[in-house]
């Protein structure tokens, strides 16, 4: 039996949540075309080395996460997955001191694929939600 192309589209997209959850370590260029091209929430556009960076960046910037995929589905050369992370704020986010916080967000995200590699995204996160979670006021204890 020969897999099909969902089937290595999807094997590439659960190979890049076990990097992530492996701290992105790994070879990006595993799962990425060099010319990949991300979108973050229509206002940032990534290349390989950013999206790197912005990865790598927010593993030091959060820790001890957990992610949970609720969706992931895909047809032809495109791929969605809905998630919602968890992780603690151990170090410097946007200019936005380690608080110690524990901070959860949800994100969708639609993966176009070439060759069995992701070649572009598309991410929709609820970035607002996030720092809202790292700047609002603590509750104070009655």
């Amino acid at each position: 039996m020969t897999t099909s192309t969902t089937d290595t589209n999807l094997a590439t997209l659960r190979h890049w949540i076990a990097m992530a959850e492996a701290g992105f370590a790994g070879d990006f260029l595993e799962v990425f075309t060099p010319d990949y091209a991300g979108h973050l929430a229509g206002r940032i556009d990534l290349d390989l080395a950013l999206l790197k960076q912005t990865e790598l960046g927010f593993g030091l910037a959060f820790t001890d996460t957990t992610r949970t995929v609720h969706e992931l589905l895909a047809f032809d050369d495109r791929a969605v997955m809905r998630i919602t992370t968890e992780s603690t704020h151990s170090g410097e986010f946007r200019g936005i001191p380690p608080t110690g916080r524990r901070v959860r967000f949800t994100a969708l995200v639609l993966y176009r694929f070439r060759d069995g590699r992701i070649c572009e995204s598309w991410t929709e996160l609820d970035l607002a939600g996030l720092l809202q979670q790292l700047t609002a006021p603590e509750a104070s204890a009655a």
